[in-house]
């Protein structure tokens, strides 16, 4: 099949093209394959990764090339480090029963390239490029499933999905991702696979729902995980709620910028409160973004569904930035547009100005150096035990916080002397004092 201009053009990574004439020369005739072609296609940007199938046989790939790593030998993929560049390079297969839900229990090796590309999930990962010759191979129609915008699984979707549970959310994630409309036979075949995506491990799920929350499209990614049912498999408790709720969820995940902690409070701020984190602990998601999600869900500044107003004058701008931390101020904000910009027609210009009006306040704050945590005190937990006369305990912690919401409210405050007297007063109150 003739070359399309989009791989007639593109320029592929030296080391790469050094694989393919390597084998080539051995009489390996190989290919290109898979989601770099796929991107090369759409004129998107694509990774550093060119995958290689070939029919030579994993010991023969070995024979080969001085440095390579026996990655995933048992299934026939070796990496090929050529110049230090890894390629990885995986031998023509068919597969047994995937009795695991995710990994086939056998392989064989053969020499037949349509037969390996009808064992891949999506006709648009299905073709096959040989720059050498050059050639292109799309026995499944691919390039017209792109074409058309289109997800289709190759062959029959239901033992596509029955084989690999990752295969469904991959589905879905690429809709998100491409923005692409998912084929009705696929999509129809995925409800039958939710026992096989329960099988799959929680890490790889969740790293396909941040992959999604991070997409072009999450609001047509969350859409489709509801309409399937795989949404009741990965987040229970979004499921659970009415229509209403997840499209706008979607809407500001659509609006808010593609940065994994961003997106997954957008996508989670509409659950019940306190819900966040023991989702995220669930989903397993690192603890950074997990910590930084609640956070941006808990000091969520403008709610259009709840009624909620940002903080307006200096007091309640403060005691707002203290909840998110100065660091995470930006991404607050950011969350915060997003709202404004999924709110309905009629409340938009308003709450636009809102976020304006509080984007300008925390930037008056942060420069003016205002104290927003314990940190920024004029007394530290020493001074305090010092003042009080106490060694280390909680007390301690106390005495900070109460400092701390003296000084947000009366930031001139924030003086030694100011603050010893505030203390010795709020000691001497205390009922364990008296």
């Amino acid at each position: 099949m003739r070359v399309p201009a989009a791989l007639a053009r593109a320029t592929l990574p030296a080391p790469v093209l050094a694989v393919l004439r390597r084998l080539a020369a051995a009489g390996h005739r190989s290919w290109v394959v898979g989601g770099a072609v796929r991107d090369i296609l759409l004129r998107r940007e694509h990774g550093a990764d060119f995958d290689v199938a070939t029919p030579a046989r994993p010991e023969e790939v070995t024979a080969l090339f001085r440095r390579v790593v026996p990655t995933g030998i048992a299934h026939g993929t070796v990496t090929v480090l050529s110049s230090g560049h890894p390629v990885e390079v995986t031998t023509f297969r068919g597969e047994g029963a995937y009795e695991d839900g995710r990994r086939p229990s056998s392989v064989t090796f053969h020499d037949d390239l349509e037969a390996d590309l009808a064992r891949r999930d999506f006709t648009m990962n299905a073709i096959a490029w040989d720059p050498l010759a050059p050639e292109l191979r799309d026995p499944f129609r691919g390039r017209v499933d792109l074409a058309a915008r289109l997800v289709r699984a190759v062959g029959d979707p239901a033992e596509r999905f029955g084989e690999d549970g990752l295969r469904a959310l991959r589905a879905v994630r690429f809709a998100a991702v491409l923005d692409f409309r998912l084929d009705a036979r696929t999509r129809r075949a995925i409800p039958g696979s939710l026992e096989v995506v329960e099988r799959v491990s929680r890490e790889r799920v969740t790293d396909e729902l941040v992959k999604l929350a991070c997409a072009a499209r999450p609001d047509r990614g969350l859409a489709l995980l509801a309409r399937t049912g795989l949404l009741g498999v990965l987040v229970p408790e979004l499921a659970a709620l009415p229509g209403q709720a997840l499209a706008h969820a979607g809407r500001v995940a659509r609006a808010a910028p593609a940065e994994p902690a961003v997106r997954l409070a957008a996508l989670l701020h509409v659950l019940p409160g306190g819900r966040v984190a023991p989702v995220l602990a669930g989903l397993r998601i690192s603890r950074r973004t997990s910590e930084e999600a609640t956070a941006l869900v808990d000091g969520h500044a403008c709610r259009s569904r709840r009624g909620a107003r940002p903080p307006a004058g200096g007091e309640a701008v403060r005691r707002w930035l203290s909840r998110v931390g100065r660091e995470r101020a930006p991404s607050a904000l950011a969350l915060a547009r997003a709202e404004a910009e999924a709110a309905p027609a009629s409340r938009r210009p308003a709450m636009r100005r809102e976020v304006r009006a509080l984007a300008s306040a925390v930037q008056a704050a942060i420069r003016a150096g205002v104290p927003l945590a314990a940190r920024d005190l004029a007394l530290d937990g020493r001074a305090v035990m010092a003042l009080l006369g106490a060694g280390p305990g909680p007390h301690v912690g106390e005495a900070l916080g109460h400092l701390l919401d003296r000084v947000l409210a009366r930031p001139g405050e924030n003086r030694a002397e100011a603050l010893e007297a505030t203390l010795r007063r709020w000691w001497a109150s205390r009922p364990a004092n008296l």
